[in-house]
């Protein structure tokens, strides 16, 4: 992670400097973020998850995080303080940051551990849990996660802290992968629930996340495959709400570095993919390779990205509540900033059509497809796919579509747009 082709910084100074950009799919506390059984009342077999709205969010930055702790690549909360690692190559520490000021006040030693890859953290009330699971190249066959005591970090002071381990691999890895591009055994988040550990891939080959079950317990172990989820990039951070249930993973496209969260809420048991899950589009990020998230009160967080050469290393403070607390609430639009957009290819002959806008705001948007009677047809697919000559880019599948015309209504807060579309 710490290499950077000189191609991709050069995509990424284009792409930053023409505007800011995006791509998503809409559908599909106590001081301590402790593991907790989440518990809901509707059976599984009754979930019937919900379609959401393409949804912008502008997190505001909470503050740029020293040098130290430049490759920030996990998050945790306790002790009235934030704590991160550095990912590949870094010292085996995890560092205290005041909440206030994002400086670094504590370093605590890992004795007896190697950071090779150090990518992740998660907790329960007696442990912190740190993944060294990073594997960009799909070739390690050493992942580990080390096993810390709370009771060991001091509320002051640098110490050092004995650890555990707990060795692993993927049951349904087969060996080293040959090509990054196909690597699907790449690991950067994680959550600790009741008496498991639950891991998120970093498919690079496929664009999805697979979830994986481990024990706690120290050994070598077989990870259990649970489930995938179509998530539409690269998942580089998790984090658990323990007073809602509500769990927020964290990534950014492939290759147009684009940053996103899921939000899963509604599921039962430990099938955290059954039940709804909320894409949020982060737009106005300059910093795209977001790399943690954790909770320290209910429904608001922090999240990082980690530093590069177009950036810096920061913090940013974030609230779900609009979006859990009670039925989804929209974000209005911003008042100054008018809603327009223009259909490309218009008439239409293939599968798709995007459309295009010069700027974007923050909000929730409605896209809806009427026919010359004005009668409501079913949603297309649609999802946010970046910028191409300075404009944002929201595409459409109509390949169900017949000839004739149609009209696409876009909805965001009190505006509303609507523009002819003519399919060939």
């Amino acid at each position: 992670m710490k290499t950077r082709s000189i191609i991709n910084s050069f995509i990424l100074i284009t792409f930053l400097v023409v505007s800011n950009w995006f791509a998503a799919s809409g559908q599909q506390s106590t001081e301590t973020n402790s593991s907790q059984s989440v518990k809901h009342s509707t059976p599984e077999s009754d979930i019937n998850p919900t379609t959401y709205n393409l949804t912008v969010y502008n997190p505001p930055l909470r503050y740029l995080l020293p040098k130290e702790v430049e490759e920030t690549s996990g998050l945790a909360y306790f002790h009235g303080r934030l704590w991160t690692i550095n990912d590949s190559g870094g010292l085996p520490v995890v560092y205290g940051l005041d909440t206030l000021t994002g400086e670094v006040v504590q370093r605590i030693s890992i004795g007896n551990a190697t950071n090779r890859d150090w990518e992740s953290l998660a907790q329960d009330d007696e442990y912190l849990y740190i993944g060294d699971f990073g594997n960009n190249s799909g070739n390690r066959d050493d992942l580990i996660i080390y096993k810390v005591p709370l009771s060991g970090f001091p509320l002051t002071g640098d110490i050092e802290v004995p650890a555990v381990k707990i060795s692993f691999t993927y049951e349904d890895y087969q060996g080293s992968v040959e090509k990054k591009k196909e690597n699907n055994f790449d690991c950067e988040a994680f959550i600790s629930v009741d008496d498991s550990l639950y891991l998120f891939s970093k498919n690079w080959g496929n664009q999805q996340t697979r979830l994986y079950r481990l024990p706690k317990t120290p050994g070598n172990f077989s990870a259990k495959l649970v489930a995938t989820f179509e998530s539409r990039g690269l998942i580089t951070g998790a984090d658990i709400d323990r007073t809602t249930g509500e769990i927020i993973l964290t990534g950014y496209t492939n290759k147009s570095w684009m940053p996103f969260l899921w939000i899963l809420s509604d599921y039962t048991d430990h099938q955290f993919f059954a039940g709804n899950k909320r894409r949020i589009d982060m737009l106005n990020m300059p910093a795209t390779q977001v790399e943690a998230i954790v909770f320290t009160h209910p429904y608001k967080g922090v999240i990082t990205s980690e530093g590069h050469i177009l950036f810096s290393q920061s913090a940013y403070s974030i609230s779900t509540q609009n979006w859990l607390e009670t039925a989804p609430v929209s974000i209005a639009a911003i008042s100054d900033q008018d809603l327009d957009f223009t259909l490309n290819p218009n008439p239409a002959k293939g599968k798709k059509v995007f459309l295009e806008f010069t700027s974007i705001a923050e909000g929730e948007y409605r896209i809806d497809l009427l026919d010359t009677k004005g009668n409501q047809l079913p949603q297309p697919e649609q999802y946010f796919d970046g910028k191409k000559d300075s404009y944002i880019r929201i595409k459409l599948k109509i390949k169900h579509l017949s000839k004739g015309t149609y009209f696409v209504r876009v909805t965001c807060g009190v505006q509303q747009v609507e523009k002819k579309l003519t399919i060939e």
